[in-house]
């Protein structure tokens, strides 16, 4: 079996926070409403998926020291990859930001969008970034963690599961939320998240891996989340050559050439929010020679309210994360690129949280991708298939 990462002929190409504890009585409470999710060896059985190839290893990194005294081996990635049987010409990267699980098994036992594309003949490339899961070897000392005491409460509504506000013993789902209103679904999303390290260094380390990993893996549909999100937009300065499209759910941050940066943004709270970081021009044409689609999802207030103070800022930050997309969308649009927001509620899908990819509905959300991706002649075979 040949090797992935060889020459080959045609290429494939903090927020700190921790695991959290569970809270009993919160569950207990919400017990009369819940429905069991189903383990993923119980879902409906599928035709088997053919894997022909597989593999996993570090990617990118340094070496600080002297050999001959002593070193570490640091900063690197890592990478899984599944090759399916007759696959498709471009590979997807997929980035995390919470953890790999944003990509793989949903909360509630589904396919995530790992199998979801294997399925549909994509190769898929997953990825832990510098200093985080399966690549934590860092050049540098990082922390100490602290663990935060509600993490639990903080996720369901910064991630817009619903609402569990100081004081009120069990969350409260959206109405038509589109995730499992389960016990044990949702014991699988407090526990998913990595610690962040979310600093313009930490930002430069991983993608600067991502650059290495890119040039052996060729050409590839690059999908991040959330915090990763203006990873994908420094990736693309950086690499343009090595990826083809990049579709990002929920970006937290955007990007603006010099001279052209909006005006500071008004947060509920009365706080001056920047529209987003500062690059050279030629770093930020680099992202006109690209298509690029920016998803949200459901619950995001479309203008400041009042109430969403405290424990609801986050609300409005993903208010003013949505109004930045649009900005950085037109930026890149001026000057002869390709991007587009897509709000789902606007195109009549609803109930999406923050993990959009993971939701109960990720089918039809993989759909929208797969229309996004032959649009703009993303899905091809490669020739010597299409012509057999």
């Amino acid at each position: 079996m040949r090797n992935l990462f060889a020459a080959r002929t045609v290429k494939r190409s903090t927020t700190l926070g921790a695991a959290a504890f569970c809270v009993a009585a919160a569950f207990a409470s919400l017990a009369a409403q819940q429905t069991p999710a189903k383990p993923a060896s119980s879902a409906a059985k599928k035709a088997p998926m053919v894997i022909v190839e597989n593999g996993a290893r570090p990617f990118g990194g340094k070496v600080v020291g002297d050999p001959a005294k002593g070193s570490i081996a640091c900063d690197h990635g890592y990478v899984e990859w599944q090759i399916p049987q007759n696959p498709r010409r471009l590979p997807f990267l997929m980035v995390h930001a919470s953890s790999t699980k944003t990509w793989q098994t949903t909360f509630d036992g589904r396919d995530g969008f790992e199998n979801i594309f294997l399925r549909r003949g994509y190769p898929v490339y997953l990825t832990d970034l510098p200093q985080t899961g399966r690549a934590g070897q860092s050049c540098r000392q990082y922390g100490p963690y602290m663990p935060r005491a509600d993490n639990d409460q903080a996720s369901f509504t910064t991630w817009r599961l619903g609402t569990w506000l100081p004081g009120e013993p069990a969350p409260t789902f959206y109405p038509g939320v589109q995730f499992a209103n389960d016990k044990r679904a949702l014991d699988q999303f407090f526990r998913i998240q990595y610690p962040e390290f979310n600093a313009p260094e930490n930002e430069q380390i991983e993608t600067d891996a991502l650059v290495v990993l890119a040039r052996e893996i060729g050409p590839s549909i690059v999908l991040t989340h959330s915090s990763t999100g203006i990873r994908g937009w420094i990736f693309g300065t950086k690499a343009p050559n090595n990826i083809a499209a990049i579709v990002s759910y929920e970006p937290g941050n955007a990007v603006f050439p010099e001279g052209e940066v909006p005006p500071q943004i008004p947060r509920v709270d009365g706080m001056m929010v920047n529209a987003g970081n500062v690059i050279p021009m030629t770093a930020f044409m680099n992202l006109t020679k690209m298509p690029i689609q920016m998803v949200w999802g459901d619950y995001i207030p479309s203008k400041m309210d009042p109430k969403n103070v405290g424990p609801l800022l986050t609300l409005d930050g993903r208010r003013i994360n949505v109004v930045k997309s649009k900005l950085m969308a037109e930026a890149i649009n001026r000057h002869g690129g390709h991007a587009e927001v897509v709000m789902l509620p606007e195109i009549g899908i609803t109930g999406n949280t923050h993990f959009i990819m993971s939701d109960l509905n990720n089918v039809q959300i993989a759909d929208l991708l797969s229309q996004f991706l032959k649009k703009n002649g993303l899905d091809h075979y490669p020739a010597a298939r299409a012509t057999r």
